[in-house]
């Protein structure tokens, strides 16, 4: 369990409702600070940053799709680290054992509800060491 509660989520998802929903759950819900990148490719500069406690993902995203973008992210010092949750529609067995294998710290499957957003992910990041 991480010595500390969980505040700070960064979160890379293109889609403008679904940001919105986030934002509000995370923040309003949750009592979390947010920040959001709609473009992938400037993802790992606001991680840089913001320093989240956790970063979330959306699986596709135009540009560079989520799990490329963890492949990136594992690949900088400054990054490497940091747990990662997907948040997809993409909920095959195959999906999930694919961002397994990549290192993802969890899932969270769309459609998500907003009020219950803030408790999954800190039900994950209690599961972390």
């Amino acid at each position: 369990m991480p010595a500390k509660p969980l505040e700070r989520v960064f979160y890379a998802e293109d889609d403008e409702d679904i940001q919105r929903i986030v934002r509000m759950s995370l923040e309003r819900i949750g009592k979390m600070t947010v920040m959001i990148e709609s473009d992938p490719l400037k993802a790992i500069e606001g991680i840089k940053a913001f320093k989240p406690d956790l970063v979330m993902l959306d699986w596709m995203m135009p540009g560079m799709d989520g799990p490329t973008l963890l492949k990136k992210m594992r690949e900088q010092p400054e990054t490497a680290g940091y747990p990662v949750v997907f948040i997809t529609a993409k909920a095959t067995v195959k999906d999930h054992a694919e961002l397994a294998a990549l290192g993802a710290a969890g899932i969270v499957s769309k459609p998500f509800s907003p009020k219950d957003l803030p408790e999954q992910l800190k039900g994950i990041w209690d599961t972390l060491p």
